[in-house]
């Protein structure tokens, strides 16, 4: 068994001293962010994630944003896009959009209410 050594420090260790160290050199490490911070963090990741064409990734992201935000109808749209352009899905496709619509009316966003009005109008004759 080896023989310890004492040795005798001018400065023990400071715990405060430690936590400052890390604050310095992590800065952001220890916020948490904000809804509306992460929102716009996915919404950049979705994008990311659609250029490179990893569409199962895309969704993952829109549904991050979706359990933030449950009534976001933009990233209930995308999704519905995702299904029906990408990935062939009609069926979840229609379901994305019946939601988006019914949660949006003509006065309320009138855009996204009729890109998924024409978006199911455009499945529906092309199984017909």
């Amino acid at each position: 068994m080896q023989q310890r050594i004492p040795i005798k420090r001018s400065n023990p260790p400071n715990r405060n001293r430690l936590i400052s160290t890390l604050l310095t050199y992590l800065p952001g490490a220890w916020i948490d962010p904000k809804n509306n911070e992460l929102i716009a963090l996915y919404r950049l990741r979705y994008k990311m994630a659609m250029e490179e064409k990893k569409f199962d990734t895309a969704i993952i992201f829109l549904n991050k944003i979706l359990e933030l935000d449950p009534m976001n109808v933009e990233a209930k749209l995308c999704k519905g896009e995702i299904y029906h352009r990408c990935l062939n899905d009609y069926g979840k496709a229609i379901e994305q959009y019946n939601k988006v619509i019914r949660l949006t009316s003509e006065r309320d966003s009138e855009q996204i209410h009729a890109r998924a009005r024409a978006a199911m109008a455009e499945i529906m004759e092309m199984l017909s």
